[in-house]
């Protein structure tokens, strides 16, 4: 859960990460998705700013929820319409578990390699830690969901292992690396994931 209710029910309370998330989660969305820059530069990497977007949304569950949510959806919806998660209300994403219609396979992955390059930015930047470390995290979490997401099992487990070396308690992370663990594949491939694609972060 990503944050707090105190004394009246309809009380929320936001902390100033999850605030952070929020403002950027349509810029990070646009970034993870965009077309290659044109400037030489591979087209799985970010640049050092939209890196610190991409790591900045992901810093709360809710907005990686809203962003799995944009991933999976059909038709390329445009990432200024994106809307947020409100995890109070909004039922969870049915491609977090792999269920639905399938996603376009190539998006997810090109977005699962930004989240990656997102994190080696985070890592050449001196990998600081607190709010900046758990962003650097959730990104390369969300990249293991991606992974996984396009039947790479294999990237999918050391994505996952390496955000958790990164920040222990995500969440994200573990699930992923437990899908995994017991085999399950998203239903929309038909098939066991087993341990396939590459065993690199990417």
């Amino acid at each position: 859960m990503t944050s707090t209710r105190h004394g009246h029910p309809s009380t929320l309370i936001r902390y100033p990460r999850e605030i952070a998330a929020a403002v950027t989660l349509r810029a990070a969305c646009a970034a993870l998705v965009a077309a290659p820059r044109g400037d030489g530069a591979a087209p799985d990497e970010l640049d050092r700013r939209r890196a610190i977007v991409v790591a900045t949304a992901c810093g709360a569950l809710a907005t990686r929820f809203a962003m799995i949510r944009f991933l999976a959806a059909r038709g390329a919806p445009d990432p200024r319409r994106v809307a947020p998660f409100d995890p109070f209300h909004d039922p969870t994403p049915p491609a977090l578990g792999g269920s639905g219609p399938a996603p376009d396979r190539a998006r997810v992955r090109l977005a699962g390699d930004r989240c990656a390059s997102a994190w080696r930015v985070w890592r050449a930047d001196g990998a600081p830690p607190g709010d900046v470390a758990i962003g650097a995290a959730g990104a390369l979490a969300l990249g293991s969901w991606c992974a996984w997401a396009v039947g790479s099992s294999a990237r999918a487990e050391v994505r996952a292992r390496h955000a958790i070396d990164t920040r222990p308690d995500d969440p994200f992370a573990w699930l992923v690396l437990r899908s995994v663990r017991a085999g399950c594949a998203p239903a929309w491939w038909g098939s066991p994931a087993g341990r396939t694609g590459s065993s690199t972060v990417g």
